[in-house]
């Protein structure tokens, strides 16, 4: 999808894009040998073959910044499947209070699972998130971040930052992470349904008030579902929004949990009252 896109320059957006497409002019390789056909004002036919240029080389380079200063943030998912293997999937829970600060972070990369508590590992969690260029959350730029921000000096920025709730809304999947998985048939297990963030505020005082293993056990294993089940969603999302331009060729196949489910058992049954610093990760 990233070489079929032209909203590179001020004043082609996604009308003009879609006249290009119209044109026979389908990617950045058809535009370098007809320009022509693209019935721009030939000022602004040159100027988009420089940006084209530009895009070219910094794909080539694997130069995420440059990319995304050249895409309208709109568009920014589709730079997803060329730097997934760059991507990181992450959800937060908080103790509940006005500022509320992080209790549980799970982050799910090329490395595999990871999750950090508070009062154990959580201050390795800027160094973990400096690994991964593109984030993924699910309403993460409203509330995730926000949070981490507040409790971390040191915190990394995602060069860019893919939050899945607007992208749902662009694809017609509003609502909630939970009710959205729903829709698309990402099921989760029956213990885990209709558990939510407040549920997660009261497991986390549970194991607090009386060293409830069980409690946390459960907390972390619902935090862990948050993140990693953002990597099929996303899939999912991505394709729908080629499917709304009619790239259905450009699709790419929806991650499946599979093993993944056997880590999370092994990570949730190592956690205990004297835990030390919780950190797992398996390949993914």
């Amino acid at each position: 999808m990233i070489e079929r896109s032209f909203q590179l320059l001020p004043g082609i957006g996604p009308w003009r894009e879609r006249d290009l497409w119209s044109r026979g002019l389908l990617d950045w390789g058809a535009f370098r040998a007809a320009p022509h056909l693209s019935g721009l004002p030939a000022r602004q036919a040159e100027s988009l073959a420089a940006r084209i240029a530009e895009a070219e080389a910094a794909l080539a380079y694997r130069d995420l910044a440059c990319l995304a200063a050249l895409l309208p943030p709109r568009e920014h998912w589709r730079l997803y499947p060329a730097f997934l293997d760059e991507a990181v999937f992450l959800d937060i829970e908080t103790d509940g209070a006005v500022n509320g600060r992080p209790t549980v972070v799970s982050l799910f990369d090329r490395r595999g699972l990871h999750v950090f508590l508070q009062g154990q590992n959580l201050e390795a969690l800027p160094e973990a998130l400096q690994h991964s260029r593109l984030w993924v959350s699910f309403n993460g730029r409203c509330f995730d971040v926000p949070v981490l921000q507040r409790h971390f000096a040191d915190l990394p920025e995602a060069v860019v930052h893919l939050d899945l709730r607007f992208l749902c809304r662009r694809v017609g999947l509003r609502g909630g992470l939970k009710a959205v998985e729903q829709r698309v048939g990402i099921a989760r297990p029956p213990h885990l349904r209709g558990v939510g963030g407040w549920d997660a505020v009261l497991l986390w005082r549970s194991w607090l008030a009386n060293d409830e293993v069980e409690a946390l056990r459960f907390l972390v294993e619902y935090n862990l579902y948050d993140a990693f089940q953002l990597r099929a969603l996303a899939d999912l999302a991505y394709n729908l929004a080629v499917e709304q331009l009619a790239f259905d060729g450009e699709r790419i196949p929806v991650w499946e949990r599979g093993d993944l489910l056997y880590d999370v058992s092994r990570l949730v049954l190592a956690l205990g009252p004297a835990a030390e610093a919780v950190r797992f990760a398996a390949d993914g």
